[in-house]
């Protein structure tokens, strides 16, 4: 009898251990999960704001280039050596989908 009960204790002792460390296992598991996830966050945010920054310079970018697009005239053309052509040609697609090369004259 006396050995029934002690198998018993020790039965419960080994169980009541590994639900303590099956606890501990999981809450250390949580621990990762919840700094990782914190982790993400803030990196989610670091993106936001480079990704802000980079907005903001391409907005920059794309103004100056209307900006010096809409500068340039026929004079500032004629300035940088540029000419009228006296011949023009240029490719031009017809109705049975080749191309052909046209000459105004």
């Amino acid at each position: 009898m006396a050995t029934k009960i002690l198998k018993k204790i020790h039965k419960e002792k080994v169980l009541v251990w590994l639900l303590s460390l099956s606890i501990a296992a999981s809450f250390i598991l949580y621990m990762f999960l919840v700094n990782g996830a914190v982790l993400n966050v803030v990196a989610r945010e670091e993106v936001e704001n480079n990704l802000a920054t980079l907005n903001a310079q391409v907005s920059e970018l794309e103004f100056e280039y209307i900006s010096l697009k809409n500068s340039i005239t026929i004079q500032y053309a004629y300035d940088r050596g540029f000419e009228d052509v006296d011949q023009v040609a240029f490719a031009e697609r017809s109705e049975s989908s080749s191309l052909s090369l046209n000459t105004r004259e």
